[in-house]
């Protein structure tokens, strides 16, 4: 009889299914940009506020 030994993924954290690995990889990724700038980001934020709350 043989046994067959079935070695588990190590998980990073309970509930998030993926392995430091590809949880590292999809860091990186997203280190890659794209970023804005501080004048780029308040007027996004300036725009979402005036979308949402009509400020």
């Amino acid at each position: 009889m043989e046994i067959k030994t079935n070695r588990k993924k190590k998980v990073l954290l309970p509930g998030l299914n993926m392995t430091k690995e590809e949880f590292m990889s999809r860091v990186h990724q997203a280190e890659q940009g794209p970023f804005y700038t501080i004048d780029e980001f308040k007027q996004k934020m300036q725009e979402w506020k005036m979308q949402k709350y009509g400020l």
